[in-house]
């Protein structure tokens, strides 16, 4: 899974690049509107979608309650009470992040860092960026500040790109996830209300806060817009739990919780040196397994484009008298870049919706291990920061990157 979602950073980075769009003028041109949040339910298993159906026009928009903020957010399950029983079971971890505009340490003892990474500040800022993304009355906002970004202009409008919705006939993010904003882009730059901000590799070294999160820190921020960008829309959804549905049972993620999220990542990473070497599955459960025996967590979820580690699972877990009992789903291995631009449209919409079944998983874990030199291995922490879940990521690389 050499590319992990096809380059997850392309569609990140692209997709958090435009989707800055208005936040930089947030608070200064909007009030705060009457609570109103996107927010669905799980869909039943039962229903059967359509494979080339459209992404609906119109989202379930319901009341903001306390029973969401309690349990779900976008369909992702936020921190509960189990999870901080288990954070609170675990010795305090203090780890840096580098790769962003400057450094940022996390205590997951500090009460700054608890409150900064929790559910509330979570469901605060995601509610302020949907309000500010799909203005009440656009017609009277004129003044509302678009960020055109070149990257995501391209990459939506290029029809090379078509490979990443597999034979979702839009060819966009629309195919996968909610639309960013109920505002239209204006092509044509004016100055006013669209600015062409270009979207390069620095672009996060002087990142662009909007007024109301301007003490926040970089890493808090970006796991915001990447979790707003993520939001799967109910085809998504209803595709990605028949796909959990297979080999789950019970076919809820959350009936198998608490569990450990294992992501062994090798291949072209190693031969492009952008990972010092490949780790064996054992150095990856040598990080966690104190802390999975102190918290009780027997379950542990695999992925891996790397088809061996799970024949490394059975002989270590032999050697652990058992003590763990795997969970993973059948998807296709030894995928990268160059395979899956050549592959099928089926095969391609068959490996994304794989790519968004893991991301699933492992965003709801409670535990997560992996190489934060990996692109999906940074999404996933990002995720799962966005939830409120600071229990610190296990890495045996012992490098906590966050992408620029």
């Amino acid at each position: 899974m050499a590319l992990k979602i096809v380059r997850t950073s392309l569609l990140l980075v692209g997709g958090t690049l435009i989707f800055v769009i208005g936040i930089l003028m947030g608070s200064t041109l909007f009030g705060i509107k009457e609570q109103q949040f996107i927010i669905y339910p799980l869909v039943s298993e039962n229903v059967i979608v359509d494979e080339t159906s459209q992404p609906p026009k119109k989202q379930m928009s319901t009341s903001y309650s306390s029973t969401h903020t309690k349990s779900q957010l976008w369909s992702m399950y936020l921190a509960d009470e189990n999870y901080y029983r288990i954070a609170g079971l675990l010795p305090c971890r203090t780890v840096e992040y580098t790769g962003g505009p400057k450094p940022h340490i996390m205590d997951s003892c500090d009460q700054s860092i608890i409150d900064e990474f929790s559910v509330e500040a979570t469901i605060h800022a995601q509610k302020w960026i949907y309000e500010h993304q799909n203005p009440e009355n656009i017609k009277f906002n004129h003044r509302l500040l678009y960020h055109r970004f070149k990257l995501l202009v391209d990459f939506v409008k290029s029809s090379s790109q078509s490979y990443l919705y597999g034979n979702c006939k839009f060819g966009t993010p629309d195919c996968l996830f909610l639309p960013i904003s109920n505002c239209s882009i204006p092509y044509k730059e004016d100055g006013n209300r669209t600015i062409d901000i270009r979207a390069n590799i620095d672009h996060w070294i002087k990142p662009i806060h909007p007024p109301i999160f301007q003490n926040r820190s970089f890493n808090w921020f970006r796991s915001q817009l990447l979790f707003y960008l993520m939001r799967y829309n109910p085809t998504t959804l209803t595709r990605v739990q028949h796909k959990i549905a297979e080999y789950f049972h019970p076919p809820s993620v959350n009936v198998h919780r608490p569990y450990v999220a294992v992501f062994v990542r090798r291949s072209d990473k190693v031969s492009t040196q952008e990972m010092a070497q490949a780790f064996s599955l054992e150095q990856y459960f040598n990080l966690f397994d104190a802390d999975a025996h102190r918290a009780n967590i027997t379950n542990v979820y695999i992925n891996s484009e790397d088809e061996n580690v799970f024949n490394e699972f059975n002989q270590l877990n032999k050697n652990k008298n058992g003590y763990y009992k795997l969970m993973s789903i059948n998807t296709t291995r030894n995928v990268n870049f160059a395979s899956l631009v050549a592959s099928s449209v089926g095969q391609r919409a068959r490996i994304i919706l794989e790519f968004l079944t893991d991301l699933y998983i492992e965003a709801n874990a409670d535990l997560h291990v992996g190489t934060l030199t990996s692109n999906w291995c940074r999404l996933v922490d990002e995720m799962k920061l966005a939830l409120g879940k600071r229990i610190p990521y296990y890495t045996p690389e012992n490098r906590f990157i966050i992408d620029m």
